[in-house]
């Protein structure tokens, strides 16, 4: 897939490999960072089936120790004293999808993302300023993926298998201002989209 300015958008039908799954979440009531920016996480119940979603920014150690100073209608983000205004020359987002156990009244169908050992899904991500979306640029313009299933103990006498996937992107950002939000959102192999995340500082 060559890079051009179209909204970037990538295919994957990828076998499963191996990663453990973590996961986190962070407020952005906290005015400092340490070392990533959180997209927040979320659980989704649709009608083909359950799934957990959360993801981070980082760029080496540029979000250690970054403040976020609100002040009135302005903002300004510091670091070693210093203010800076616009993110590094890239950034590295990492996207964690595991499917679940659905709650009560919704459907335990398998997720269309994931299909036996394989899984394919595409991804679209895009800079935010107020309302206007841009494309963000990939480099390279491919995600690396891997993948595993996470057991829990579903009670004393059974256990519940679900699958699990990691997928980074390195995005393209000098010169874009730390105001923007990244966006990055999630679509089945059939175009639905499943879900938008978003992240700033």
């Amino acid at each position: 897939m060559s890079q051009n300015r179209h909204s970037a958008k990538l295919f994957l039908a990828l076998l499963i490999g191996l990663l453990p799954i973590g996961a986190s979440a962070r407020s952005r009531k906290d005015a400092t960072y340490d070392g990533a920016v959180d997209f927040g996480s979320q659980v989704l119940n649709l009608q083909s089936g359950c799934f957990a979603v959360d993801g981070s920014v980082s760029s080496g150690s540029f979000f250690d120790d970054l403040k976020r100073v609100d002040t009135g209608n302005q903002t300004e983000y510091v670091k070693e004293g210093r203010v800076l205004t616009e993110y590094p020359d890239s950034i590295t987002t990492s996207i964690r999808i595991m499917g679940s156990e659905c709650t009560r009244g919704f459907s335990s169908a398998a997720l269309p993302i994931f299909e036996g050992d394989s899984y394919s899904m595409t991804f679209e991500v895009q800079w935010k300023d107020g309302m206007q979306l841009t494309p963000a640029m990939l480099s390279p313009a491919v995600a690396h993926c891997v993948g595993t299933r996470i057991i829990t103990n579903a009670s004393k006498d059974s256990t519940s298998t679900f699958p699990a996937l990691t997928c980074e992107m390195t995005i393209q950002s000098r010169g874009v201002s730390l105001e923007k939000h990244l966006i990055v959102s999630v679509f089945s192999p059939d175009g639905k989209r499943l879900v938008r995340l978003s992240a700033a500082p």
